[in-house]
């Protein structure tokens, strides 16, 4: 037996095969769970719906090693204090969750139905003191596998990346615990003691409330207070083990799909410790990695474009430590992509307040900008931007302004540059900080290189493309240029051009499939570039399949055909075999061989016939031949005389012992003749 111990309300005690069983059951219950983050419109056990940040495995450890608090508990509110102790190499956890109104009866509703099968109270409609105990227990075990959300390291301020795994906080082992009031409520108008299977003291409510919501009979209703509302506390050690120095740290904390939370953490007295830089990062991919449509760069530190869902507060404390207080409301139809959330601390002088200035990775004055098109393009997207300047109050505090005369500027919502270009347009940049300090003025020139065309719309191997460069652009230029098909290049031509005549060029098209094909194109100026898929028109038509005849075989009277194909484009063929326009079987197919099966042909008339074999691909392209059969031996009668024996002296009628054997053995043959 194994005694386990709601958080400060009462004791269950829980027969050990039970809580094995209650275990199995949690990871599936984890599993489910984590769903209720779209609980309104989504099914429990559709996987893609699971809102785990990182992946997880199948056991009971790696899948709880794979989900938050939230997951497992979705709440209406919570705070989480998080209280560092003086070694810095752990801190105390406390947390306080309330779920209300109906979120509450859905939560009860679930455990019900998830303890069907387990124990025999389960999936009865109602809930019992044992049941919730028992999970909530067990919910506490799962949890000291779970994610922390929390990184804490020393050192640089840093915003993870290549060899920096900030997610380095972890439960410390055999130290969670929560508890919760209300779960069953005691004074609940429609409780009874439980039916069945149960233990001494053991009292059961029903999953959903009357319409009253009556689960205190001491309250009054017309309050309008929730008295089915439920409350969740938890305690635990927080491992962290990143921090040596406390001079210098970051706190990142990752925000995804967390709503309505606060979380205050209190570091331990250092002298002169501020806040040096804060920021909200968006659109990192939190979903399962194989659903990851392109992978996520760290972001420049002081680059972030926040979208206002988190802020934070600083409250220097009495005995001279600090609380950094971070409320978080992200959307949860956000998902997959998530949010981030990183701090620097450190004991440094506040920099001096210095204009912002370029970097080297900004391009240098009088750069030639390639783009793709006449009309509005992008020339810098923001990750671009950030790279080009430096300020101690971070870019994304900067204003960037740019010029081009006559020509339209604009800079879009996720701050990206756009230009009007007709020719050659002439763009000056600068960048202002909020003390109106700015970096000294950079031109560059913008414009379209070339133009690419093509003389025939049928693909060709290979292919012929032609270059025209525009009669204002004379800058050096590297061009890499081949052919695409569903996302994948074809083996390309790569070459650097100072000669602005035509280009004539041919592009290997071997391995193209029967459909459209577009030219890809990267056009490169120094360390700017463009890459573009071109629509030309181009399709690859379809070959029909080739095919062959190598066998032609008959036997009790039924006859089959066989040969080889193949199909120049790699398509599947599938084939039918037709006597007079009508189909007469089917046909098999394995490698490169192709086979009918055995076909009767006693029902057509007697004679040659043209057997027609049709191998069809893909796109529709047939192929087909024929074979002469001749079926005029079914139909040939060629029958021995039948001899009856002698009739006995007494004339009697009877036959002589042997002749009805023969008589079926003759009618036995005749009738395999006709067939």
């Amino acid at each position: 037996m194994v005694t386990i111990m709601s958080y400060g309300f009462r004791s269950v005690v829980v027969n050990t095969q039970l809580r094995r069983d209650l275990i199995a059951l949690l990871v599936v219950f984890t599993m489910v769970f984590s769903a209720t983050i779209d609980v309104m419109t989504r099914s429990y056990l559709d996987q893609k719906t699971r809102m785990d940040q990182f992946g997880g495995g199948g056991s009971f450890e790696e899948r709880c090693g794979s989900i938050t608090f939230e997951d497992i508990f979705l709440y209406d509110q919570a705070i989480f204090d998080v209280r560092i102790n003086e070694d810095w190499q752990t801190a105390q956890v406390d947390a306080k969750a309330w779920i209300n109104w109906t979120l509450a009866d859905k939560i009860r509703k679930d455990l019900d139905r998830f303890l069907e099968g387990i124990v025999p109270s389960g999936g009865d409609g109602w809930l019992s003191t044992d049941e919730i105990d028992a999970m909530v227990s067990i919910a506490a075990d799962c949890l000291e596998y779970s994610i922390t959300r929390i990184g804490i390291r020393d050192g640089s301020p840093h915003r993870g990346g290549v060899g920096i795994d900030w997610m380095n906080t972890s439960w410390q082992d055999e130290s969670t615990n929560i508890g919760h009031y209300n779960g069953v409520p005691m004074r609940h108008s429609e409780g009874r003691d439980c039916q069945g299977f149960a233990q001494e003291g053991c009292f059961e409510i029903p999953v959903v409330p009357s319409t009253e919501r009556d689960c205190d009979i001491n309250v009054n209703e017309s309050l309008g207070e929730d008295e089915c509302r439920i409350e969740l506390w938890l305690n635990a050690t927080m491992e962290i083990g990143g921090v040596s120095d406390p001079n210098d740290f970051t706190i990142a904390f990752n925000s995804s799909n967390m709503s309505n939370a606060r979380l205050e953490f209190t570091f331990p007295p250092v002298l002169d410790l501020r806040l040096d830089m804060w920021e909200e990062c968006e659109g990192r991919f939190v979903g399962p990695d194989e659903e990851n449509p392109q992978t996520f760069s760290q972001p420049i530190r002081g680059s972030c474009l926040g979208d206002g869902t988190a802020e934070y507060l600083l409250k220097n404390n009495e005995d001279g430590s600090l609380t950094y207080s971070l409320d978080v409301n992200s959307s949860r139809m956000d998902w997959p992509l998530g949010e981030d959330v990183f701090a620097d601390f450190t004991t440094s002088p506040v920099p001096v307040d210095n204009p912002p200035t370029w970097t080297e990775a900004a391009p240098a004055n009088n750069s030639w900008f390639p783009v793709p098109e006449i009309g509005q393009n992008r020339f810098a997207s923001w990750q671009d931007i950030s790279s080009w300047f430096y300020d101690e109050s971070g870019v994304s505090n900067l204003d960037v302004f740019c010029s081009s005369g006559e020509s339209q500027i604009s800079q879009s919502i996720d701050r990206s540059l756009w230009v009007f270009v007709d020719e050659i347009v002439q763009v000056t940049c600068l960048a202002t900080d909020l003390s109106d300090q700015s970096t000294e003025n950079r031109t560059w020139n913008i414009g379209v290189p070339i133009v690419v065309s093509t003389d025939s719309e049928l693909l060709q191997d290979p292919h012929p493309i032609q270059i025209k460069f525009s009669d204002s652009w004379r800058q050096p230029t590297n061009i890499l240029i081949s052919l695409s098909q569903g996302g994948v290049r074809n083996e390309g031509k790569e070459f650097y051009n100072g000669d602005f005549s035509i280009q004539n060029v041919e592009i290997p098209s071997t391995g193209m499939v029967p459909g459209p094909v577009q030219v890809w194109i990267m056009v490169q100026v120094e360390n700017i570039s463009f890459q573009r898929l071109i629509d030309l028109g181009i399709v690859k038509e379809s070959i029909p399949p080739y095919l062959t005849i190598s066998s032609s075989v008959w036997e009790n009277g039924l006859w089959k055909v066989g040969g080889q194909y193949s199909d120049p484009d790699g398509e599947p063929v599938t084939f039918t075999i037709s006597v007079g326009g009508e189909e007469v079987g089917i046909v098999d197919v394995s490698g490169n061989s192709w086979e009918s099966g055995w076909v009767d042909l006693s029902t057509i008339s007697p004679g040659l016939s043209t057997v027609e074999i049709t191998g069809c691909d893909n796109s529709g392209k047939c192929t087909k031949i024929s074979q002469e059969v001749d079926n005029s031996f079914l139909f040939e009668e060629d029958l021995a005389p039948i001899e009856n024996d002698q009739v006995s002296d007494s004339g009697s009628s009877i036959p002589a012992p042997g002749i009805l054997p023969t008589v079926l053995s003759i009618l036995i043959a005749f009738n395999v003749r006709r067939r």
